[in-house]
């Protein structure tokens, strides 16, 4: 650093958490060179890898990612300031920098994340939850009394867990917003990442705009984090296939009931399938609805 510093009594602070390491240190330099110090610290950017970013000592996976500057003691500069927009305190002695620290995220991952672009990566999440299905009363018997009426209250609902997977896009300069349009709401053409064809549908996604990289303090670059959520409906019938989303429990007839495709009188699936490929490749507009 060539910004003359000095850190703080009671710096630092580590935290060893189940998310990881993380950090707090608080330096001092003079008020007028603590724009040099940020820009020393996180100017560069926050890349993928952690490569820009101002290290923690020992610990190059660990790296800055926020910079608080607040003034260490009030010995104000006295000055005018005759409009909010056109100046701000000024201090003879030092400003106090509080910097976190936070482990970056690492390329390895067990969990298959689609191509993307160049530049761009991706972290993944993984929840649960569940739908229920009524079965149809007329497909079912008691085992050992198959004469005996089933009523539709004796019959439980059936619980069908779904796995909710989020793909994470981070560093994404365009979006896909009219892929994003096209896609929401339909089903996986063929096998994505390994998940049966049908099983997976496309249920929305999240998009938050980020700075990105501090080339001054007055010039930010910025794009763009996309959530993906995707819900996966795998049913196992008897007959040892995975099916998904347009398939129904069919009662009839009564000697060979079980899920089965739905389609209309055209051929048309409630869900049309769609590649997501596409999803992960950058948009020809930079902004929202094209503007």
């Amino acid at each position: 650093m060539t910004v003359a510093f000095k850190e703080l009594a009671g710096s630092p602070v580590e935290y060893y958490t189940p998310e990881g390491f993380r950090a707090e240190r608080r330096l001092l330099c003079a008020w007028d060179d603590r724009h040099a110090v940020v820009e020393q610290l996180v100017g560069n950017g926050y890349p993928f890898g952690g490569q820009s970013q101002a290290a923690y000592p020992g610990r190059s996976d660990v790296r800055a990612s926020r910079v608080r500057c607040e003034p260490f003691t009030d010995d104000v500069v006295p000055q005018d300031l005759d409009e909010l927009t056109t100046g701000l305190n000024r201090y003879e002695s030092f400003a106090r920098l509080t910097i976190e620290y936070e482990l970056q995220e690492s390329a390895a991952t067990q969990q298959p994340a689609p191509p993307v672009e160049l530049g761009t990566y991706v972290s993944y999440r993984q929840d649960r939850d569940y739908e229920t299905v009524a079965l149809p009363v007329d497909a079912l018997t008691w085992q050992t009394e198959p004469t005996a009426t089933v009523r539709s209250d004796d019959v439980p609902a059936v619980r069908i867990p779904l796995i909710v997977h989020r793909w994470t896009w981070h560093r994404v300069a365009r979006p896909p917003w009219e892929t994003i349009r096209r896609c929401i709401g339909t089903v996986n053409q063929g096998a994505f990442l390994g998940i049966a064809a049908g099983t997976l549908l496309f249920d929305g996604a999240e998009a938050q705009q980020q700075y990105l990289r501090l080339t001054s303090l007055t010039d930010n670059e910025s794009n763009w984090q996309v959530s993906y959520v995707f819900r996966e409906k795998a049913v196992k019938r008897s007959d040892g296939q995975i099916v998904g989303w347009n398939h129904a429990y069919r009662p009839l007839p009564a000697d060979d009931p079980g899920w089965d495709e739905l389609v209309d009188a055209n051929g048309n699936r409630p869900y049309r399938a769609a590649s997501f490929a596409e999803l992960f490749r950058f948009g020809t507009q930079a902004v929202l609805g094209g503007a």
